[in-house]
């Protein structure tokens, strides 16, 4: 396109100087030498001008490119909103949610037309954004489900890269943020497509410069990520680099673990811990950022309260404090998503989303009770009042009759397992 535009402008100077030429052939057909003195002229000065403006919109257009003043990566007070990326997604059927959102995420770096690095810049960051939704799709035992597919992904991101490589030839010192929150998204697929079969391997988000990034999702997403890594150190050594473990059996290990490996398990749970609430002191008033996070903290204090009283310490029960404050969180949105979609889909129907977080809210309530019965604590709810009077009535509650046997989400089916077995183990 832009070769086609040079040779037209040369084609019409070519016309400019031809038509010179006939004009003063015409008006002084004797004097030839002062008529091609003149018509060079003309063309030098005609060809400098046209030099002298492309050189002025060259610079231009590559100042337009590379400015990035304004773009949502480097603004501070950038908030997530999650519940408008549920909202956006109203699919019923998972293979159809799953497409929805593939294709939605590769239409951002479609336009090859767009290619300013602020508009470079604002689509990495809206793939961030949606990166908090990832699990949903990944961690998928529908083997027949399209879900994300990991090769769809890898392409996506060699284009991203493509691009940032395009543009680092133009503005090389406005790259680094961008190179980085790249990294950051490759290594949050690359967690989740280990943690989906159940593989762990060295982290790549200790070679993340995670202090270069100023919008508060992409710290929220790298502290919460880095926490998560470490929690999945401290868990490998406690349960003997053992996998595929329930969360009952996984205490029972911890419980007999040796003390060197409960040593190093608590100092990566402390760096877990830290790395977690780093993330939630950024994320402002988002209830559902807040529930997953929350969440993470909780399980990581609760290791460390584990390894501790099996020294022989006592810790406070600071866990239950951001548990319950996770499932008010998911009650809260769930609720919220419930009345947005009240009047636009059938009586009955829920959105993929929508089941997926009520199958996460319904994990962490499981995984607080289970928390409570291994330690052999009175069950509470979400505000820590009583809950029940014995752990037997459980089975019987309001809340455990509505879970599904087989969660099509599959993240309760081992927690309800597990609850059944302690009550029987406590039976017997």
């Amino acid at each position: 396109m832009r070769r086609r535009k040079i040779w037209l402008s040369i084609i019409i100077l070519m016309i400019i100087v031809i038509c010179s030429a006939g004009v003063g052939l015409a008006l002084k057909p004797d004097n030839t030498t002062e008529l091609v003195v003149a018509v060079i002229s003309l063309a030098v000065a005609l060809l400098a001008l046209y030099i002298s403006l492309r050189t002025f919109y060259s610079i231009d257009e590559v100042n337009a490119i590379s400015r990035m003043d304004g773009n949502v990566m480097e603004n501070p007070r950038y908030r997530p909103n999650i519940l408008r990326a549920v909202f956006r997604f109203p699919q019923i059927d998972f293979q159809e949610t799953s497409e929805t959102l593939m294709l939605y995420l590769e239409k951002l770096f479609h336009d090859k037309n767009k290619q300013s690095g602020a508009h470079l810049a604002d689509n990495v960051q809206e793939m961030a954004n949606m990166l908090v939704l990832m699990p949903f799709f990944i961690q998928t035992n529908n083997q027949d489900a399209s879900g994300i597919h990991i090769e769809r992904i890898s392409k996506l991101l060699l284009t991203i890269r493509t691009r940032v490589e395009n543009f680092k030839e133009i503005s090389d010192g406005s790259c680094k943020l961008l190179e980085e929150t790249v990294s950051l998204i490759d290594s949050v697929f690359a967690y989740q497509e280990k943690t989906a079969i159940g593989e762990s391997d060295p982290s790549k988000f200790l070679e993340i410069r995670g202090s270069i990034f100023i919008n508060p999702v992409t710290t929220i997403l790298y502290n919460n990520y880095l926490g998560l890594y470490f929690l999945q150190r401290a868990t490998s050594l406690l349960c003997t680099h053992q996998t595929g473990l329930s969360l009952r059996q996984m205490i029972e290990y911890a419980k007999k673990s040796s003390n060197d490996d409960k040593s190093m398990a608590l100092v990566y749970a402390s760096k877990a811990s830290e790395s977690f609430k780093r993330a939630k002191a950024k994320i402002g008033d988002d209830i559902i950022w807040t529930a997953f996070v929350c969440f993470n903290i909780s399980r990581a204090e609760y290791m460390k309260q584990l390894i501790n009283e099996s020294f022989g310490n006592t810790s406070s029960n600071e866990w239950e404090t951001y548990i319950n404050e996770s499932i008010r969180s998911w009650i809260t949105s769930n609720k919220i998503i419930a009345e947005h979609f009240a009047s636009k889909l059938s009586p009955g129907q829920v959105t993929w989303l929508q089941q997926a977080f009520i199958s996460q809210e319904n994990k962490v309530r499981l995984t607080k009770a289970i928390f409570q019965m291994m330690k052999q604590q009175p069950l509470t709810d979400y505000n820590g009042n009583k809950w029940i009077e014995h752990y037997s009535y459980i089975t019987e509650t309001s809340f455990f009759k509505t879970i599904p046997e087989r969660d099509p989400q599959k993240r309760t089916d081992s927690l309800a397992d597990d609850i059944r077995k302690i009550l029987d183990k406590n039976n017997n």
